[in-house]
């Protein structure tokens, strides 16, 4: 009785907040801390899920976690760590780079409200998640080398491009009806989606618009895929070259895949809007179960609200329960069945 009265404390602190430590550092790059108080980031700084790190002009970032995955943030970029929650493990150790896969059950949310980041994760424990979400989708991510891009064009469209080096990535855009997307590894997926600013503008009664504007914003989603372009391959790997403290091996074995892969102007002849068939295709319409669709769309314009106060979403919600729950039924049952030296 004893010890089952202590299991509401121990559940509750079997999910910790996960830490965060800076890496390698080119240029200027700022954290700015759960109240908006900013200063100058450093090499060897720790943070916690609530922060975010912005990158000046040609100014990169690395970001290592305690769960053994790495980002790697490009000039201009903006991410929020909304949540980092972890169960506390003896393979957890510092510095984080030498910990070679996810060593407990952890829960990971990225958003990158703009710019671009390449991603570095890990094999993780069958019970993680791993998502990067932007503005106009979000993309899981299994043990893998990546990259998750979103800006915002002249236009008003918000484009967002996810690669997947190696691994298994799958990507959702929120005002698209394909549903969930498996990318390969080598593979590239491209949308366009109206921004928000975008679909504000047009909203305003009586705001003028130019007709292509307006058509591009009123247009079916499409989701493109594609195989990485060449010189996509040859940027990634030289960002990781010099901004990463990544095994060097990493970089030259995507500087070979550049070597083998199609330019940008084979996929895409005279600069054409959509990839040519022998290399891709245009995903328009395959729409994923209804109770999968409402899960996806959280967050998107239009959704279902949140009912997660960490800002990670119904989803990042479903996911900590889970690890809970699992970890509540592991300590129960050795309390109830303990050890002859307990």
């Amino acid at each position: 009785m004893v010890a089952l009265a202590f299991l509401p404390l121990v559940s509750s602190a079997a999910l910790q907040s996960g830490k965060v430590q800076v890496g390698k550092i080119t240029g200027t790059a700022t954290l700015i801390d759960a109240k908006s108080q900013r200063k100058p980031l450093q090499s060897g700084a720790v943070f916690q899920e609530g922060s975010r790190v912005e990158t000046g002009i040609d100014s990169t970032a690395e970001l290592v976690f305690s769960n053994g995955a790495s980002l790697v943030l490009t000039p201009s970029t903006l991410v929020e760590l909304r949540t980092f929650r972890q169960v506390p493990s003896d393979g957890i150790t510092d510095p984080y780079r030498q910990i070679e896969k996810d060593p407990s059950p952890s829960v990971t949310e990225v958003e990158v409200p703009r710019g671009k980041v390449i991603g570095e994760v890990r094999k993780l424990n069958a019970l993680s998640t791993f998502t990067v979400k932007t503005p106009a989708g979000l993309v899981r991510i299994r043990g893998t080398v990546f990259s998750v891009e979103y800006r915002v064009g002249s236009d008003g469209l918000g484009k967002v491009v996810v690669s997947c080096v190696r691994g298994s990535v799958e990507t959702t855009v929120f005002s698209s009806n394909a549903g969930p997307v498996s990318v390969d590894p080598g593979m590239q997926t491209s949308s366009s989606v109206p921004s928000a600013a975008l679909i504000n503008s047009l909203a305003r009664a009586g705001a003028p618009a130019a007709p292509a504007t307006a058509a591009a914003a009123l247009s079916p989603v499409k989701v493109l895929l594609f195989p990485i372009p060449a010189e996509d391959l040859a940027q990634l790997s030289s960002i990781l070259a010099a901004a990463s403290t990544l095994p060097p091996e990493v970089a030259s074995t995507i500087a070979a895949m550049a070597q083998t892969a199609p330019s940008r102007q084979a996929i895409f002849p005279n600069g054409a809007a959509e990839p040519a068939k022998a290399f891709g295709q245009v995903i328009t319409d395959a729409p994923a179960a209804g109770a999968d669709v409402a899960q996806n769309k959280a967050g998107a314009p239009g959704a279902p609200v949140s009912s997660s106060n960490g800002g990670g979403g119904t989803t990042m919600d479903d996911n900590l329960k889970r690890i809970s729950d699992n970890v509540n039924r592991s300590v129960e049952q050795k309390q109830i069945n303990p050890t002859p030296t307990s």
